[in-house]
């Protein structure tokens, strides 16, 4: 028996209500995948407090700059890659005066496979998934002034009761954003999946090492970009990581700068 699961919900409940007055708010929730396609949704419109019934829609949490005193309106998911996980909320008057949804199929998403759940802190990016098949393959994305850059690439593991995965980014200091694309298996009807966006403010402690006065290795305090400089400023050795091999390195004394900064002298032996 083949499985079908609809990546879809659609969710209408009242928020609350105050004795005697008008009812306080409702929300109509929708939540799939942007397939490239535009949402027409219907606005009626309540002659009795001369309003339209919707107040604000909002997609991931951002509220959408649109003109809400209009019977039809659009989303067009603007700035959203295809393929864009959406949870879409519409906040409107009461039950009495609900906004019809008039394509849902827009956002509506046939697949087995789906991330469950994907975090960043200052030393990993952690994500899960289910439904996986086949060979798939995820490409970690980093935003870089407002454009996803490739950093790295995972195999799937392709266990379909469940997988988690960790990656260990090169953090940068301030605001770092990360997503996971999935490419499906070759010959899936789907190309790819993007997970949500997650985010981090990084602002590290400086780093710290030792010795000051080597043979073989400096042990740092944290796993770092490092450069080492000579007496003539040039760049002899870089790398990354917690360890540095400085037997590559003639004796003599040296500059040490960890992701540009925070620089320090050693002396290689």
């Amino acid at each position: 028996m083949t499985r079908k699961y609809w990546f879809f919900t659609l969710t209408l409940f009242v928020c609350g209500f105050a004795i005697g007055q008008t009812p306080i708010k409702v929300e109509t929730k929708l939540a799939g995948v942007y397939q490239g396609k535009t949402l027409f949704i219907q606005n009626p419109f309540d002659r009795n407090d001369n309003l339209f019934c919707v107040e604000s829609i909002y997609i991931n949490e951002k509220r959408l700059d649109l003109n809400y005193r209009l019977s039809a309106l659009k989303i067009d998911f603007q700035d959203f890659d295809l393929y864009t996980p959406v949870k879409i909320r519409l906040v409107h008057k009461d039950t009495l005066c609900a906004p019809v949804i008039i394509n849902p199929e827009a956002v509506l998403f046939h697949t087995i496979f789906r991330f469950s759940e994907i975090s960043l802190s200052d030393s990993a990016l952690v994500w899960s998934t289910k439904g996986e098949t086949g060979t798939g393959e995820f490409a970690i994305e980093k935003l870089d002034n407002g454009i996803w850059i490739e950093q790295d690439r995972q195999p799937a593991i392709g266990r379909y009761e469940g997988a988690e995965y960790t990656y260990f980014p090169n953090m940068e200091e301030g605001a770092n954003k990360y997503r996971i694309k999935y490419h499906f298996p070759r010959g899936s009807r789907l190309k790819h999946l993007y997970s949500l966006e997650v985010d981090f403010d990084f602002y590290p402690e400086p780093v710290e090492f030792k010795p000051k006065s080597a043979k073989t290795r400096l042990y740092l305090s944290r796993s770092t970009h490092y450069e080492i400089y000579d007496q003539a400023r040039r760049l002899v050795h870089e790398g990354q990581g917690i360890e540095i091999d400085v037997t590559v390195l003639r004796a003599g004394t040296y500059v040490i700068y960890f992701d540009g900064k925070d620089p320090g002298t050693f002396i290689k032996e």
